[in-house]
């Protein structure tokens, strides 16, 4: 239970930090999700959480303006102790776009099993001013304190966020202007709407130069490598790789998201991810000359069958994803991933990533492990935890909810309970359980024919359920 009192929450969109003063407080607890009432007071164990110097604004793109908005919450702590469990930002996802309220819950759980660095979740009840403003997922922050836990020592690195801002989308395509293509290609100097943004040392000369990401994007790119599309299936660019990414741990999560159907993000938008260069173990302060990215997924509201453009992402080929984008280009062109499609020419990379897709449907993302997370007729499971939150945002079956959520109760219990197909407007969504079915017999149909050419690596079924360690110093 998330809890704010004496907060000007009025105002419709705080697209900047908004500072609490006065009286106002912030306030979160446990609470059990069967509990039926709006509000349930703290448990025998108190109040786990509050402050009263905090800020906060709406968060989202496509959900900036939405009835029901997503909201950032952040602290102002001496340190990280007297943060809530370290964290001193936390993410309330409204889950807008989704009616059965499960598929943030169902994507993280996934990546951090799957040994993919990625944010903890868990569901939030939101209320201002004993106010009910229902059910969120609850994300953390990818910030200093998530290195820190990720990354150890190697924790004072360069984060960037991608966007689609003044270089346009965050593709991860070369540039070079008159022979110069430093850093300086990727960020416009006092644009504010930058497509890479530097979330750390922001005010550090030597580490804000964006070279460390100009050299990350001229080795995945192949820039000194020589011949067209065949460098990148040798051991030269192999190598290369290897030396500035954990390709392996960004090979899992390709294998994850192209079975997830999730699109807006390095796949057809592309934005909606970081890259973080922490350096080599042992050599955390030469970051920027001896740079190592890690790949860190963020924003999975759209996946598992939601859809906006009429396409079939259960259907995408698994080695070409931007086939399947030309829709969400209105037909105009189809979305460049360097990132994935480089890597995939490569034998070595594109068989780890195949035995990486053939283990999920083995475990993770066959029909029966997603049903039996979500248990829709069972007291156990995904469900469970957000039905009753879910109904106390309306008060009847069909009314609209009174939070600004889009799905009436009984649009919730259809796709979240009977995992059926939701039409809404613009939206196509199926039952999660419906999707992962389709895009399981597809994803199957096409790997047989794949294994044909590209067989099995001998350690096909070891993958790590925790992110390589990083690399010591060259």
């Amino acid at each position: 239970m998330v809890h704010v009192t004496g907060f000007p929450h009025e105002r419709l969109v705080l697209q900047k930090p908004v500072k609490s003063s006065g009286n106002a407080r912030f306030e979160l607890w446990r609470t059990d999700p069967r509990d039926g009432r709006h509000i349930p007071p703290p448990s025998g164990e108190g109040v786990l959480f509050g402050t009263s110097t905090f800020s906060i604004m709406n968060s989202g793109n496509r959900t900036l303006y939405a009835p029901k908005a997503s909201w950032k919450f952040n602290f102002e702590t001496a340190d990280d102790d007297s943060a809530f469990v370290g964290m001193r930002r936390l993410n309330l996802k409204a889950m807008y776009n989704d009616p059965s309220q499960m598929r943030e819950a169902l994507v993280w759980g996934l990546f951090n099993r799957i040994g993919v660095p990625a944010p903890r979740h868990t569901f939030a009840n939101l209320a201002f001013d004993a106010e009910y403003r229902g059910l969120f997922s609850l994300i953390e922050e990818v910030d200093k304190r998530f290195l820190k836990d990720h990354f150890g020592e190697n924790h004072r690195g360069n984060l960037y966020k991608a966007y689609c801002g003044d270089k346009g989308c965050a593709t991860l395509e070369h540039r070079s202007k008159d022979g110069d293509d430093s850093g300086r290609q990727y960020f416009t100097a006092g644009n504010k709407n930058l497509t890479y943004r530097l979330k750390t040392n922001e005010d550090d000369r030597k580490a804000n130069t964006y070279d460390d990401l100009a050299a990350f994007i001229r080795t995945i790119n192949g820039v000194e490598l020589s011949g067209g599309n065949q460098k990148f299936d040798t051991d030269a660019f192999r190598e290369s790789v290897d030396r500035v990414l954990n390709a392996r741990a960004f090979l899992r999560w390709a294998a994850a998201n192209v079975l997830l159907g999730s699109w807006d993000n390095y796949f057809a938008t592309p934005s909606n991810y970081y890259l973080y260069n922490s350096g080599r173990q042992g050599a955390e302060h030469d970051f920027m000359t001896s740079p190592y990215f890690t790949f860190i997924p963020w924003d999975y509201d759209n996946c598992f069958g939601i859809d906006y453009f009429d396409t079939r992402w259960q259907d995408t080929d698994l080695l070409d994803w931007p086939s399947n984008t030309t829709r969400y280009w209105n037909n105009r062109g189809r979305s460049s991933i360097p990132l994935v499609q480089n890597l995939l020419i490569n034998h070595d990379y594109r068989q780890y990533y195949l035995d990486s897709v053939e283990h999920l449907l083995d475990t993770e993302f066959s029909p029966d492990a997603v049903a039996a997370q979500i248990s829709p007729d069972l007291e156990t499971g995904l469900w469970a935890r957000v039905r009753q939150a879910a109904y106390l945002e309306s008060d009847t079956p069909h009314g609209a909810p009174f939070t600004g959520r889009q799905f009436t109760n009984d649009e919730v219990y259809l796709a979240g309970c009977k995992q059926n197909e939701i039409r809404h407007d613009k939206a196509m969504i199926d039952g999660i359980l419906n999707y992962v079915r389709m895009r399981y017999d597809s994803a199957r149909k096409q790997l047989q024919e794949l294994r044909k050419t590209i067989p099995r690596g001998e350690g096909a079924a070891a993958f790590p359920a925790t992110v390589e360690p990083l690399p010591g110093r060259v």
